[in-house]
This record gives structure tokens, C-alpha cells and sequence, in this order.
């Protein structure tokens, strides 16, 4: 159990569409329009070669979530929350923070979940793209969400870098991670600061399900222990509360993946979850886009990435039986 100070709660409901209809009248944040990166490639030798130390590993039934999001998949075999040390390589990690520093001139400022962010970072980094369609990667991904998964087909809402500081006198709103669940199923929080780096900057979660959840209520929520760059917590995102303390000393960065299971043939994400983002008019064609890409066959998903088809046997499992 963690005690703190309560965080704020994401719009929900007519708020989301109040944020869409803002986002629709305001410019978005200037960005470059060419790739920035360092000159350096993604590499499968970059993962851990002895694969990644899990501390925590919760699946959905733990949480408290009977009934499994995915027909024919049980809930118990879905990664509801694991904590993940050593995913990657120090060289990797490294590697990381110098581009997503280098990615913090593209950050808006904004009134949404997290206050100040780099989106669609795969989109910019040559890098990070070649590690998000990197087989290796994602089957390692995979193996810890229990499903075998792709990209998150939307490139806006795969990638993103988080920038948080202390309040100041430029900016005098702490940064926070609001209390939200994620649009997306499947998400990597990667941290890439050190905790010596800086002070606050817990990320809290509730340690039950959507339905259970009250702000105001701090005995559910526990701080997920990462203290190292290169520390990761994997979420099913839409179905576990979680959020970011401020920070009251240095900068904490992380990076957050989303990843999408093609053998689902659904998704949670929801228009006015991505509208309050983007604007309207602007998520419409990617929101079709999307609902057409989640019908497609899995070994057609593969394909279209060039990427050979992860099974559920790869996972250690046999195959489960899918509509």
C-alpha cells in the first residue's frame, strides 16, 4: 500500500469530449519534419542476453478480473501487471536516453494525461522504429504479456517519450501522470532516468480492477519499484488505474510502448479517448483505419510488417482456441 498525495483523475465522460473539442480548435505542438536520431541502429544483440528478471508478475484473474477481455483466452493467462528489470542491454539503455533527450525539443505541452510529451516517437527515431518491428523484441515483449503481439497499429498512439520536472518558476503546474487508464491494451513503461536522478516520480498503480477504483482511496495502490534506467512495469493498460507522482528534484523520462495481440480481433481504445488528444477531424481516418486493422487476419497483420508470425507456442503455451 502507498500513502501520497491523491493525483488528479483523467477526464472521463463528457470531459473527454469537452478535451476533444479543445484539441480540435488548438494547433498542435511544432515538429520537426525529419527523423532525428543518433547515428545508431537497433540491434537484437541490444536485448538482454540472458532475457529480462521479473520481480511481480500479476495476470488479470489476480487483479481481480474473472472474465478474460479476449474470447477463449482465460484471464489468468493474460499479464494484468509485471515488473521488469533487464529487458535490455546497458549499451541499449544508454542508447535510449540519448534519443529521447534528443527528442524533448518535440514535446507539447498539454492539458491531457501526461503534461509534457513527445508522441508518435517511432515516427522520429529510426531507432526506435527498428526495435518496434524487431521480432526479437517483440516475442520478448510477448513472453511477458502471455499473447503473442504487433506494434500498436496507430503510429501516434505506439510511441511516446514523458518529460517530467518539478514545479518552477517557468512552469509553475507540477507535471504529473494523471490517474487514467490507457486506451491501449499492452503498454511498456520504460523508465530511462536513475532514481538518484531525481526525487518524487513514484509510478502508483491500484491493485484491483477499473470498477474498484476511488481516488480518494489509497489502500489499493501500491508504487511499482523502479529504480534503475532500464527498469520496466508492463500493464494491461485499460484495465489497471495507474499514474506518476510529481517530481520535486531532477527530470524523469520515460519511454511508453504500445503493442497491439492480433489474434484478439478487437481493441479497447475509444474514439474520445483519442480524440481528447488529436482533435476530431484529425482521429477520424486513423480511428477507421484502426477498427479495419483489428479485423484482419493475424498471419495478414504479420505480413503487412514483414514480420514472421509470433505464436503461442513460442510463448510456452499451447495455442488457444480464437473466434
Amino acid at each position: 500500500m502507498h500513502r501520497t498525495t491523491p493525483l488528479p483523475l483523467f477526464a472521463r465522460g463528457l470531459g473527454r469530449v469537452k478535451l476533444a473539442l479543445k484539441s480540435t480548435l488548438q494547433r498542435a505542438p511544432s515538429r520537426t519534419t525529419a527523423p532525428l536520431d543518433i547515428p545508431c541502429r537497433w540491434q537484437d544483440t541490444l536485448l538482454s542476453p540472458a532475457g529480462p528478471v521479473i520481480s511481480d508478475s500479476r495476470s488479470l484473474a489476480d487483479l481481480g478480473y474473472a472474465r478474460s477481455p479476449h474470447p477463449n483466452i482465460a484471464s489468468g493467462a493474460i499479464t494484468g501487471l509485471s515488473v521488469v528489470h533487464r529487458l535490455l542491454t546497458a549499451e541499449a539503455v544508454a542508447t535510449l536516453q540519448r534519443i529521447c533527450t534528443g527528442l524533448e525539443h518535440c514535446a507539447g505541452n498539454s492539458d491531457w494525461i501526461i503534461s509534457r510529451r513527445t508522441r508518435g516517437a517511432t515516427a522520429l527515431s529510426p531507432f526506435l522504429h527498428g526495435m518496434m518491428h524487431s521480432r526479437a523484441f517483440l516475442l520478448a515483449v510477448s513472453r511477458i504479456a502471455g499473447v503473442p503481439l504487433l506494434p500498436y497499429p496507430m503510429v501516434n498512439a505506439r510511441a511516446q517519450v514523458n518529460y517530467f520536472y518539478p514545479a518552477c518558476a517557468g512552469q509553475p503546474r507540477e507535471q504529473v501522470g494523471m490517474w487514467h487508464t490507457d486506451g491501449t491494451n499492452y503498454v511498456l513503461n520504460l523508465v530511462l532516468s536513475n532514481a538518484a536522478d531525481y526525487s518524487g516520480g513514484q509510478f502508483l498503480f491500484h491493485n484491483h480492477t477499473i470498477d474498484t477504483f476511488d481516488v480518494q482511496d489509497c489502500r489499493s495502490v501500491e508504487a511499482a519499484p523502479l529504480n534503475e534506467a532500464g527498469d520496466a512495469l508492463f500493464l494491461y493498460g485499460s484495465r489497471v488505474f495507474h499514474g506518476v507522482c510529481p517530481v520535486q528534484r531532477g527530470r524523469r523520462m520515460s519511454l511508453v510502448l504500445s503493442f497491439h495481440c492480433p489474434y484478439a480481433r478487437q481493441d479497447s481504445n475509444r474514439f474520445w479517448h483519442l480524440a481528447s488528444d488529436d482533435g476530431i477531424a484529425a482521429t477520424l481516418p486513423h480511428w477507421l483505419r484502426l477498427r479495419w486493422t483489428v479485423l484482419t487476419p493475424a498471419q495478414r497483420q504479420f505480413a503487412a510488417l514483414g514480420i514472421v508470425p509470433i505464436t503461442f507456442e513460442e510463448l510456452g503455451r499451447a495455442e488457444a482456441r480464437r473466434c
